[in-house]
């Protein structure tokens, strides 16, 4: 059993699904929403897909699928961010242009951490 990195959605209710990990100090889920209006969700708390890490052997079957590896997850984020303007902060809070593999490798790192890796 292992965390996973995972696309999701809310719930029907709006709610965030309960197979993702908290109580950790890295954020691990509502990461890098994409709107999706080519769905039957348009227009509901549904219509965002998410990124998150999932609880420890969670049943992820409702997740809208599973990110095996770093460099798909580099893939994922650098066609989600194109051309739509996708800014990143510093801990200081300067802004910059999004880099996704920056990104890929702290969702990366997080999900390793909690692996015990």
């Amino acid at each position: 059993m292992a965390h996973k990195v995972i696309k999701y959605r809310l719930t029907k209710d709006g709610q965030i699904p309960n197979y993702l990990v908290f109580g950790v100090s890295q954020t691990t889920s509502g990461m890098y929403a994409v709107i999706d209006n080519n769905t039957a969700f348009q227009n509901t708390p549904r219509n965002c897909v998410y990124l998150g890490i999932s609880q420890d052997g969670a049943n992820i079957s409702e997740s809208d699928g599973e990110i095996t590896t770093q460099d798909d997850l580099t893939t994922y984020l650098t066609n989600a961010s194109n051309g739509n303007n996708w800014k990143q902060y510093s801990s200081s809070g300067e802004e910059s242009d999004f880099v996704p593999a920056d990104a890929a490798a702290t969702i990366w790192n997080t999900l390793t951490t909690l692996n015990g890796g």
